[in-house]
């Protein structure tokens, strides 16, 4: 009887001091967070984290991404048990089973609390994605989930009646046609100098250089600016869904 008090106390004392030293862990760590817009928390941390994951001498985890202080630690748990499985094959991080050659970033949705960010392969037709949950903390952002999930913004193939890449041209455009509209010169069947008009619409996604979506404007553009462009070919031209600059 004696010595089973022992044992209890033991485990009590045990007990005790574990959790004595859980709560002081976790009253010790703080968060850190980012002042940047949350988009570019995003950003700072993928573009790496690409980068890493297509080299032939480093990975990202040799480069201790995981490690970036602006991700939750239920995140960074999330993602080492990720790459610990030899069952998963996908990315835990980019979301994509063939590493891609760019990524873009689109808004989802932000209020003073959360923020969602999609990220997407650029110029490909697959539909994983990794969708971003960002919290705001003491005025900052940081990147709280990374949830990867088959979505509807990467097209299938066929969607879209133009697929292009090219350079713009307007104002220096020969005739027959209007230097009032942007053009597209591109590439068909091996031969240059095929052309056609885009048209921005009010539903256009587009992509600058870094593959963030921003407000579409094009009395920005410059002519020769290397594109990429997604849309329905119609006897005017291109009505453009998707434009993207290309670095």
């Amino acid at each position: 009887m004696k010595n089973k008090k022992v044992i209890i106390i033991s485990l009590l004392v045990v007990i005790v001091a574990a959790l004595l030293a859980w709560f002081f862990l976790k009253g010790s760590f703080k968060q850190e967070v980012s002042m940047n817009d949350p988009v570019d928390v995003v950003v700072d941390f993928y573009n790496p984290w690409l980068e890493a994951v297509q080299a032939t001498s480093t990975d990202p985890y040799t480069e201790g991404l995981v490690d970036n202080p602006f991700l939750s630690r239920e995140l960074k748990a999330k993602i080492l048990e990720a790459k610990n499985n030899p069952e998963n094959l996908i990315d835990p991080v980019l979301c994509q089973t063939v590493v891609p050659e760019k990524i873009a970033t689109r808004r989802v949705y932000r209020n003073d609390t959360e923020a969602q960010i999609l990220v997407t392969a650029r110029k490909s037709e697959s539909t994983e994605q990794a969708l971003i949950t960002l919290l705001a903390l003491d005025g900052g952002w940081y990147i709280n989930d990374i949830k990867c999930t088959p979505g509807e913004f990467g097209p299938p193939q066929g969607e879209f009646t133009f697929e292009k890449e090219g350079f713009l041209i307007k104002g220096s455009i020969p005739a027959p046609f209007n230097p009032e509209y942007w053009h597209i010169v591109f590439e068909e069947n091996g031969q240059q100098g095929h052309v056609a008009p885009i048209f921005f619409k009010s539903e256009t996604v587009c992509l600058d250089g870094d593959g963030k979506e921003n407000a579409c404007n094009p009395d920005q553009l410059s002519e020769a600016t290397k594109v990429f462009v997604r849309g329905d070919m119609t006897e005017a031209g291109v009505n453009i869904k998707r434009f993207e600059i290309s670095k």
